[in-house]
């Protein structure tokens, strides 16, 4: 029995060896590094002792041999991971600058990462405690939201909870039509994760805690924002709770940290903690895993989180 599920995009992630080097530009690449924020999410959870599974599809190349080898050796449960004969695997292209940004250049309209058919076995959730949606699968079609939809169902009618990271891309913010898509998951979420300007895009109140009190009033009563450096607060019924901050590191890689946060969050939910040291332990991991090229590649031990928190 898996205690966490995810369903969604599986990929590779090829980088850029130097900053402020354009895409459009020739220049050095590093790569593949496994990737895709359900991938990320699961991995790390796998890595700190949970029994974690995943619901994707990657093409029978290379790449998706990348994937498949870096998630089990990590004890992620591929049961239900697709080998697509036809279709080969996701792949992002990422460049970094100095100021912060990224750049990406993604092929993922035809590959395996957007043709993920239902798993044949109808029960393979029983047994999940925690269900985790990434709003990136939300956006890749209607066959994968109609999956996410009834696993939040079955989940939910199990007795298990759903937590959700809106991760809604900024290019996307201003096109209201993910809003649909995202609203069944939002109205079963029992811990939404949002970063940055997310709730009030989620909303479209001028702050986050207006926005907070919005959410509230349509059944949200537990929210933790991720706000970088300067850490992560909760809002419990609409209302500011808990706020425990950041971690100051050497910043290689940004790629994945708010979803190592949202599986601190997850890991901590399932140990029983108080939420200030869920927090402050989702704050450690996702600021370590900054510190190395590859969005998996900084996930750290539990023991090396730990001891990273003490001396900090």
């Amino acid at each position: 029995m898996h205690q966490v599920f995810t369903i969604g995009e599986l990929l590779v992630e090829i980088m850029r060896t130097e900053t402020n080097s354009p895409l459009s530009a020739p220049g050095l690449f590093a790569g593949p590094y496994p990737s895709g924020a359900p991938a990320i999410f699961i991995d790390a959870v796998a890595q700190w002792g949970l029994k974690a599974g995943i619901v994707g599809a990657v093409g029978q190349d290379a790449f998706g041999r990348c994937l498949i080898e870096r998630l089990e050796k990590d004890r992620v449960d591929c049961t239900h991971v697709h080998r697509s004969g036809s279709r080969t695997t996701g792949m992002a292209f990422v460049t970094y600058y100095d100021d912060g940004s990224r750049e990406f250049l993604f092929h993922m309209k035809d590959s395996a990462a957007v043709d993920i058919p239902r798993p044949d076995n109808p029960g393979y959730l029983a047994g999940t405690n925690v269900l985790h949606i990434s709003g990136t699968s939300l956006t890749i079609n209607e066959e994968i939201r109609a999956m996410c939809y009834e696993a939040v169902r079955f989940v939910k009618n199990a007795g298990g909870i759903v937590t959700f990271d809106p991760n809604l891309r900024p290019e996307l913010a201003g096109d209201r039509t993910w809003v649909s898509w995202y609203k069944p998951v939002l109205e079963q979420t029992d811990i939404l994760l949002p970063s940055g300007e997310e709730l009030e895009w989620l909303t479209g109140c001028a702050s986050a805690d207006e926005a907070a009190v919005r959410l509230h009033e349509q059944g949200v009563s537990l929210i933790i924002r991720k706000m970088g450096e300067q850490g992560s607060m909760m809002y419990l019924d609409g209302a500011p709770s808990t706020v425990a901050p950041g971690f100051r590191v050497d910043c290689v890689d940004p790629t994945g940290a708010g979803d190592c946060f949202n599986a601190g969050v997850v890991y901590g939910y399932l140990q029983g903690w108080a939420w200030e040291e869920t927090l402050r332990f989702a704050n450690a991991a996702a600021a370590l895993s900054t510190t190395v090229r590859g969005p998996m590649e900084g996930i750290r031990d539990l023991r090396t989180i730990h001891a990273f928190m003490r001396q900090s």
